[in-house]
């Protein structure tokens, strides 16, 4: 670790602070970057990250909107601001521009990226909620049985819909006392759960 004892030792006291809050900031936003793109959907039950949980002002559960000081003060919103004003008045105070003009530039710059996540999260969730409208759109809709269903509160089968784009796979159950078969048309009455589709035998 020597070369990482010179690097340090070389540099000035404003870029060994301004380096010990754009590297934490910045390992901070790929590690949420990754744990995202790890868990896939959004609050589903394959254990991926709740939105509801993300704390940017936008209630994904309802669909309520609410930008304003809580969309920008969330978790990502102020680690982005760090990351940015920090590598922003690092590269800046580098390349010889006076520091207190560093520093409002780059204040300014963190100011912008964090409105932009903020701005980012707010459509995430609004995608989220059109989703779930989707679904919900779907009762009445007819299907075929790919997975044949199991009687009332005997386990899930699986089924197709034609949405309004294409025809989607979906986990469902039935009311009824009889196994629905394979390839038996079905009507969607309700939706359970995450997604999960009741349906009934379509007559």
């Amino acid at each position: 670790m020597e070369w990482f004892s010179n690097w340090w030792t070389a540099l000035d006291a404003v870029e060994q602070v301004l380096y010990c809050v754009a590297i934490p900031s910045s390992l901070f936003l790929i590690v949420q970057a990754i744990l995202i793109i790890v868990g896939g959907d959004f609050g589903g039950d394959s254990g991926g990250l709740d939105m509801g949980d993300l704390g940017d002002g936008f209630d994904y559960a309802s669909g309520a909107k609410d930008f304003g000081a809580a969309s920008m003060l969330s978790i990502q919103g102020v680690a982005s601001f760090f990351c940015a004003a920090s590598w922003g008045a690092l590269l800046l105070y580098q390349a010889g521009i006076p520091l207190v003009f560093a520093l409002i530039a780059a204040l300014l710059a963190g100011l912008a990226v964090m409105f932009a996540i903020a701005k980012m999260m707010l459509y995430l969730g609004r995608l989220a909620h059109c989703g779930t409208l989707e679904v919900q759109n779907l009762i009445g809709s007819s299907g075929t049985v790919y997975l044949k269903i199991p009687p009332h509160g005997k386990g899930k089968g699986k089924v197709t819909v034609q949405t309004s784009e294409r025809l989607v796979e979906f986990e469902a159950v039935s009311k009824s006392e009889e196994v629905i078969p394979n390839n038996a048309p079905v009507k969607v009455i309700d939706i359970m759960g995450e997604n999960i589709l009741v349906v009934e035998a379509a007559t």
